[in-house]
């Protein structure tokens, strides 16, 4: 089970304080089928990559197991999507340029070279990102009518996309703090796989 923690840290200054970052520590087991009210105990690190523009590093992901269930729980930064790569940021640029700017695939890649010659972003991982949004969008309106009563939401197309983004830009302190908020009231992340 990942879990994601709220941080103001950057992926640099995570990754500089490595194994001695404050991580947070669950006062019970989170697994849904378990809950019990005894506190998880450490259970090592796995690393990961961390992808932005001018950052390319494995950082380390505490880890806590649950001695009753015997299942684990790893805590990922905000500023990591769980099962993915790059960074919050850098996918949300890319959602940002696609439909808020309305640039095409192709135009949102060449501001990607632009900004960092480090990310080798395709066509195909844009649109990976661009298509798994707009399938989320369903489930990103549950969460943001919960999070933010009273807004009214367009259908979920392209311009539902638009809206959702225009939203997160203004309704929260930053795309970290919607992602970690999102999670922790939905219990997904907001492009996790659709089912």
């Amino acid at each position: 089970m990942q879990e994601i923690f709220y941080t103001l840290a950057t992926p640099k200054e995570y990754f500089h304080q490595s194994r001695k970052f404050p991580f947070p520590k669950p006062q019970k087991c989170l697994q849904p089928d378990c809950l019990i009210s005894i506190p998880p105990k450490k259970h090592g690190f796995y690393s990961r990559n961390a992808i932005e523009p001018d950052f390319l590093e494995r950082i380390d992901i505490r880890r806590y197991h649950c001695e009753y269930c015997g299942k684990t729980i790893s805590y990922l930064p905000c500023f990591c999507l769980p099962y993915i790569q790059y960074t919050l940021k850098t996918v949300f640029f890319g959602l940002v340029c696609h439909f808020s700017l309305e640039f095409s695939l192709s135009v949102c890649l060449k501001l990607f070279r632009a900004v960092s010659q480090d990310i080798y972003w395709t066509y195909q991982h844009l649109q990976f990102y661009a298509k798994r949004f707009i399938l989320n969008l369903k489930r990103i309106y549950i969460v943001l009518r919960q999070l933010l009563p009273g807004i009214i939401l367009p259908e979920p197309t392209e311009k539902g996309a638009q809206r959702v983004l225009y939203l997160v830009l203004t309704g929260f302190a930053d795309i970290q703090a919607f992602s970690a908020r999102f999670f922790e009231q939905g219990g997904r992340s907001f492009l996790a796989p659709c089912k």
